[in-house]
């Protein structure tokens, strides 16, 4: 992603040039859904982050510094937006269509002639996952999304979130534990 930005369309952002700017939010799209989609859990929370987000971008684009890397600073924009984000409303609804586990929707898995037993148990596996996930303390939950989703190391998590390597460590740790613990009392059940 960072070959593709000029430092000319960066400097055009800093200008406030709307076309530059265009430009620089179609590289990110994709990237800020999915690290926000990872985090928040669903689309409409997800697309309101990352509108969130490029309003910051907007708002402090003359804050980047031109000669040190784009990628890490628009990531800790995103992670803070995330951490900062306040979940308003809580959501059991299921829908239709909804990704499931192979890029299909529910809608198009019912429709199909597969094992339908089998789509269910994946959805409800994945749907396990996202209710735990919404269980842990939102530091937690980043942490679990950039380590696992981003497939950062220890150190750009780090930097990601502004903590010390040590407490990324911990919380990584406490988060992982508190998953097991869960996942070990839903097959107690």
């Amino acid at each position: 992603m960072e070959e593709k930005l000029s430092k000319d369309l960066l400097l055009a952002c800093k200008k406030r040039d709307k076309k530059a700017f265009t430009k620089l939010c179609k590289t990110y799209e994709r990237y800020l859904y999915t690290l926000c989609f990872n985090y928040a859990g669903n689309n409409h929370d997800a697309l309101d982050l990352v509108q969130e987000i490029y309003i910051k971008l907007f708002r402090f684009i003359d804050k980047y510094d031109i000669n040190k890397p784009f990628h890490p600073w628009i990531r800790k924009i995103a992670v803070n937006t995330c951490l900062n984000f306040k979940r308003t409303t809580a959501s059991n609804v299921i829908s239709l269509n909804a990704i499931t586990y192979n890029e299909t929707t529910l809608e198009e898995a019912l429709a199909s002639k597969q094992d339908l037993e089998e789509e269910f148990e994946k959805l409800e596996l994945k749907e396990s996952i996202k209710d735990i996930l919404e269980k842990l303390p939102s530091r937690q939950k980043m942490v679990i999304t950039l380590r696992y989703f981003e497939d950062l190391s220890y150190n750009d998590i780090a930097l990601a979130m502004d903590q010390p390597i040590g407490t990324v460590k911990t919380d990584l740790y406490r988060a992982r534990t508190a998953l097991k613990q869960y996942l070990y009392k839903k097959q107690e059940v």
